[in-house]
């Protein structure tokens, strides 16, 4: 019996060290509402603003530019996330919180 007590417990301490080296898991999901942002992840799970961490280059924003022989200037960048997009987005291990980090 304590053979096996002995096995359990390395297989735990293994597992233990597998899921300190990965930290995060890399989640697919297609945006479903724009505004607020939802994002659906499987079936039935479908993630909302709090959930979610939105970068900067993937809302509509202002940016300034310098251009020559006019000066600096105010633009929008209009990338904000669409209905129906598919996003990357990482995932904190233990927690309900993602990031986007790509779209395709």
């Amino acid at each position: 019996m304590a053979d096996v007590e002995w096995i359990e417990n390395i297989k735990r301490i293994v597992i233990q060290a597998i899921e300190a080296g990965d930290p995060c898991d890399v989640i697919p999901g297609t945006v479903i509402k724009e505004s607020p942002i939802e994002i659906q992840i499987d079936q039935k799970t479908i993630l909302s603003k709090s959930q979610v961490i939105l970068p900067k280059q993937f809302t509509d924003h202002e940016e300034m530019m310098n251009i020559p022989e006019v000066g600096e200037v105010s633009v929008t960048v209009k990338n904000g996330l669409k209905a129906s997009q598919k996003v990357l987005m990482l995932q904190k291990r233990g927690g309900q919180q993602y990031v986007v980090i790509g779209t395709w």
